[in-house]
């Protein structure tokens, strides 16, 4: 199995062009027009010109990076791009430096934007060389094998921009030569272990003599490397950001979903944007917890302190108001009695502290001995972890049952805090016969005997199926298993051996289905097929929660290596030891501790609502999304940390937001972002999980045959365009646009004396020269034509009678930007209007199709459905709706006797139309005077206004009145305030 990578996804693209933007303006031939321009500039002292030609670049011979932008040019398109992004605009470079900050949910594909960006880099810029800066050896082989993955991907993609990506070791540090010198573009993957440090302790910072007595770390500065940083916050020490400054970066570009530290935000996809998108599982959570009061003196050690005294934080069965015991947490000090802390009679035997330690942290307990942070006395642990193994075993085989056929292999996660737990006297996965394994045998030979599928599915003994990752002490004849920290040398074994097997684990020939690992998993490795998480240990840490589900957040993928976004498929389950309300709550705060607002509106929640007349489609921009999150708090719809209030009630009759005419338009949409922004739309109790019933007899029906071969049938659509008034209307729009400035570049000259070990600069002038004159210009007509697909002369006309000819000249790169979007939007409105279909044979989505897809169980959320009253009139017992204008046209649709049949069409039900393939709402027969039946198509929308729609929206709409009407089928588009039946 090989994975595929998709290179047409948004959020990726939009991650990819922030970055590349960023620069906009850097000519492509930057290093001969630097030089060139250097060598314009006068004597002002009397070191001759071959002095100062002499630098670090041309000792080692060097080809590198050579960004011309100065600060101020690339603060200018920061600026835009966080406006566009959503993100608050920053008055300055952070810390005057170019490093900037991409912030992206965990299992959206992270390592796939970084290493795309690089190219698009390349391209554009001919930046060729790029480190890649990892925290750790198990992350480092993870990109490693990431690279190797996509190599015959980006290869197809960029087929002009052949590269070379290499791992640097101390052993091989010579190969920063080649790295150095190659006209290819060079990627390095390096740990930060490597380049922090001093000569007496890195090989990196050592004169070599194969390097000419140079250090490995000039040839990689002399290339002004473009860094990228993977996981960054853990390489935050000024160590670690000395030795990054070392390698005289062109910029810095730093990736992770939790920083530390924020620099210049220039991208932002967080867990709400993640889900709300369908980019990673929904997270469902099965809670495994204790019911009814402790018949024995419970005691579980939280925390201890010594300020403002010594005190330990016990959970103690504690009788409340009415009588009844609970749980509850409560500071205890020294020698405090339990009984009268607890008013529990069963603590009356002198049960105190008598001891408390902070490091390590315990207590001392009178009737019991030592107790360490976390553990616990007198609860029922033992019998609730095994009743978590069981539950995850029995969501392992119903997944296993739906999934199989499908060609999805489902695996599943143990995290364990000890690593005797698993292994107890054994040495190896065979042999293992701690609780936990010998649980899990007992109980999956327990749950498949009840029934023969289960039986089918997987008749292997359970030691075949489940697989133990634990870091190793080799010894001479033997290997020890340890407990370990997670951060340490040591993990570094088990963590590659987990790398290695990731697409092995993805085969169904691989028995191995369970996984069990040590508590300390970093980031580093995660699986996308995942589908279970079993976490047999306390919840404690700040950002636990979140590292753990964000080992099994990727969409899965099934044997052809294609993604499923299938909300129906693309489930998480969480089973732990804590309540879902308990486990969201403190999900929530761990990700606030993060600084991720979810559950709460931000001030940019709301910047990438498109305005219905904005060129380019482009967000409304962070300030008017301020604009709007003040109103709301005004209006006292939302508090202010941003949380939802009860006055936020759209679901009342009447409901308004009260915007003023300027912002009228974007009611619906704010309601919307507002709704997304609810914790529970990103972390579902089981229980509210339901499984959808299919009407197998409707499909088999004469009349539903009848009535999906009327409207199924394809089409193909040519396009007719006035060539003389896409000329016209593209000549219009472009001398609307502003003035193109000129690009101008300032040249430093810098005298550089070079010394052994390093080179040392003082600047002795600086200038701006005008680029005009001094530029290779690009094949403007060729670019036009890959972006329009129009004729050469059409172009040359659009160019010529725009008269602004000049400013190509002046800035080409703006200039070429400002003229493919004039004519890509003109040509866009014509092509829609000159649209004519015809029916041709075949079916958009063949009723075999339809029949085998829905015969697939598919779980969803009762918060996302609607359960049909008239269950005879529509294909399932439940319908997905994405909106509460879906769910009032379902039950209207439900209610009404005059509606024969109704569906939501499946996402697979696409017609062609310019804009992209479209995917129409609703399916419905309509009988009229008892007799006649008409066949209808209905997409809904909060408005009938066309006005308040975007243009590629609405041209859709356009192109599938015209398909559909070729094929005799009524449609039209249904709101609130006129629903077309």
């Amino acid at each position: 199995m090989k994975f595929k990578f998709q290179d047409d996804l948004p959020y990726q693209l939009d991650a990819i062009n922030s970055v590349v933007d960023l620069f906009d303006g850097q000519p492509q031939d930057a290093e001969k027009l630097a030089t060139r321009l250097q060598g314009r500039m006068p004597e002002t002292d009397s070191e001759s010109q071959a002095s100062l030609d002499l630098d670090l670049r041309q000792e080692v011979g060097a080809v590198g990076n050579n960004l011309v932008l100065d600060h101020d040019s690339v603060l200018k398109n920061l600026q835009e791009v966080q406006d566009r992004n959503g993100l608050l605009v920053s008055e300055d470079l952070a810390d005057g430096a170019l490093d900037f900050d991409i912030e992206m949910e965990t299992g959206t594909g992270k390592t796939y934007v970084y290493l795309r960006t690089i190219f698009e880099l390349a391209q554009r810029y001919n930046f060729s060389k790029f480190v890649i800066l990892v925290p750790s050896v198990a992350i480092r082989e993870g990109v490693n094998t990431s690279i190797e993955l996509m190599r015959e991907h980006f290869r197809k993609l960029y087929p002009a921009l052949p590269f070379d990506a290499s791992v640097y070791s101390g052993q091989t540090a010579e190969e920063v030569q080649s790295f150095a010198t190659s006209t290819n573009v060079q990627i390095m993957v390096m740990t930060i272990d490597s380049v922090r440090g001093d000569k007496n302790t890195r090989i990196i910072h050592q004169e070599r003599d194969k390097l000419n007595g140079l250090r490995p770390i000039d040839y990689l500065k002399a290339t002004r490397p473009v860094v990228v940083m993977d996981e960054p916050q853990n390489m935050e020490s000024l160590l670690s950001q000395s030795a990054i400054g070392e390698l005289d970066p062109t910029c810095t570009l730093r990736y992770s979903a939790t920083h530390r530290k924020q620099r210049n935000v220039i991208y932002r996809l967080d867990p709400v944007d993640a889900h709300d998108l369908n980019l990673v599982k929904q997270i469902v959570v099965a809670e495994t917890t204790q019911h009814g009061s402790d018949a024995t003196p419970y005691i579980k050690l939280v925390d201890v302190r010594r300020e403002p005294r010594w005190e330990a934080k016990l959970e103690l069965s504690v009788r409340k108001k009415d009588g009844s015991l609970a749980r509850t947490e409560k500071w205890v000090r020294q020698n405090q009695d339990l009984a009268t802390v607890t008013d529990n009679s069963a603590y009356e035997n002198n049960w105190r502290v008598n001891e408390i330690s902070l490091e390590p942290a315990f207590i001392e307990l009178t009737n019991h001995g030592m107790l360490q942070l976390g553990e616990e006395i007198g609860g029922n642990a033992q019998a609730i972890y095994r009743e978590m193994i069981r539950e995850t075993i029995r969501e392992h085989l119903r997944k296993e049952m739906i999934l199989r056929e499908q060609g999805v292999k489902v695996l599943s996660l143990f995290f364990i805090d000890k690593v005797a737990s698993y292994m107890g006297d054994g040495t190896s996965n065979d042999d293992a016969d701690g609780q936990f394994a010998q649980w899990f045998d007992e109980l999956f030979r327990e749950e498949r005997d009840k029934s023969p599928i289960y039986q089918e599915l997987l008749p292997q003994d359970p030691t075949e199926l489940r697989r133990a990752y634990f870091s190793a002490i080799r010894k001479k004849n033997s290997v020890e298993y340890k407990d370990t920290s997670g951060s340490t040398k040591a993990d570094d074994d088990s963590y590659d051996l987990i790398m290695r097997d990731k697409a092995r684990l993805l085969s169904q020939d691989e028995p191995v289905r369970f996984i069990f690992s040590h508590s300390a998993l970093r980031e580093g490795w995660d699986n996308p097929n995942v589908f279970q998480i079993c976490t047999l240990r306390e919840m404690g840490a700040e950002t636990e929660r979140r590292q753990t589900i964000g080992r099994g957040l990727r969409l899965p993928v099934n044997y052809r290596g294609e993604r499923i976004s299938d909300r129906g498929i693309a489930q998480l389950t969480v089973i732990a030891n804590e309540s879902y309300q308990q486990f969201a709550k403190s999900l929530q705060q761990d990700y606030a501790k993060a600084g991720v607002q979810i559950g709460f509106v931000r001030k940019g929640e709301f910047s990438k609502i498109i305005h219905p007349e904005a060129p380019d489609e482009r967000g409304i921009g962070f300030q008017r999304s301020a604009s709007i999150w003040e109103h709301l708090v005004q209006r006292g719809f939302l508090d202010k940390d941003g949380k939802v209030l009860a006055n936020f009630a759209p679901q009342n009759e009447g409901f308004t937001l009260g915007f003023n005419a300027d912002f009228a338009w974007a009611e619906q949409p704010v309601i919307a972002a507002v709704n997304k922004c609810k914790l529970e739309n990103v972390v579902k109790p089981r229980k509210n999980r339901r499984p959808r019933k299919l009407n197998k007899q409707l499909y088999m029906s004469e009349e539903f045959q009848d009535f999906w071969d009327a409207i199924s049938r394809r089409t193909t659509y040519r396009v007719e365009v006035q060539r003389d008034e896409l000329i016209r209307n593209a000549v219009a729009a472009i001398s609307k646009e502003t003035e193109i400035q000129p690009l101008r570049i300032q040249v430093t000259k810098a005298g550089v004396q070079i010394l052994r070990g390093g080179a040392k600069g003082q600047e002795l002038s600086s200038r701006q020269a005008d680029l005009r004159g001094g530029y290779d210009l690009p094949d403007i007509i060729s670019e036009l034509q890959e972006a329009t697909s129009l004729t050469r002369k059409t172009i040359i006309d659009i160019l010529v009678q725009s008269r602004r000819l000049g400013e190509f000249i002046s800035n080409p790169n703006d200039y070429i930007q400002m003229v493919k979007r004039c004519i890509t939007t003109e040509l866009s409105k014509i092509v829609v209007e000159g649209i004519q279909y015809e029916p041709i044979a075949g079916s958009v989505y063949e009723l075999r199709e339809l029949q085998e897809d829905g015969t697939k169980e598919k779980d969803r959320f009762i918060d996302q459905m609607y359960e049909v009253k008239n269950q005879q009139k529509t294909d399932f017992d439940y319908v997905v709706y994405d909106s509460s204008v879906e769910r009032q046209f379902a039950e209207m649709l439900d209610s009404r006797e005059d509606i024969r049949l109704f569906m939501k069409l499946p996402d697979k039900f696409k017609i062609d139309t310019p804009v992209g393939p479209y995917n129409p709402d609703w399916a419905i027969v309509k009988v009229e005077d008892g007799q006649q039946k008409l066949y209808m198509i209905r997409e809904t929308k909060s408005t009938s206004d066309a006005n308040q729609l975007r243009p590629t929206e609405q041209a859709k709409i356009d192109s599938a009145k015209k398909h559909f009407a070729a094929i005799g089928v009524d449609y039209a588009k249904s709101s609130p305030d006129g629903w077309n039946l």
